[in-house]
């Protein structure tokens, strides 16, 4: 049975494993490349991890991408903390998020 909140029936998030991986990586980058500590890297990568379940709220949507290759796919895109963008997909059972990236990295 689908979670209730306030009423409303809650969608369910599937996070890729693209993004699943991106995180990891990411939180791998920080530990190494950037001496972030175990803890502080941790906690930037399950802050990510928080955010896209909070997805579910069934009220909220977001814009469609206007990155080409996001926006040709129909994706939708949430921001991160102003340095990462989520791509996401709705589908009849929720919503899929398909891919993230940097900002800068997107704007090439």
């Amino acid at each position: 049975m689908p979670a209730l909140k306030n009423g409303l029936i809650m969608r369910e998030v599937y996070v890729s494993r693209q993004v699943l991986d991106k995180i990891h990586e990411l939180e791998f980058y920080l530990k190494e490349d950037m001496k972030f500590s175990k803890e502080a890297a941790r906690k930037r990568s399950d802050r990510m991890r928080i955010f896209l379940k909070s997805l579910n709220n069934p009220v909220v949507d977001y814009a469609p991408c206007r990155f080409k290759r996001w926006k040709a796919l129909g994706y939708r895109c949430i921001v991160f903390e102003k340095s990462w963008v989520f791509a996401y997909e709705i589908i009849d059972e929720g919503i899929i998020v398909r891919d993230m990236s940097n900002t800068a990295a997107l704007a090439k």
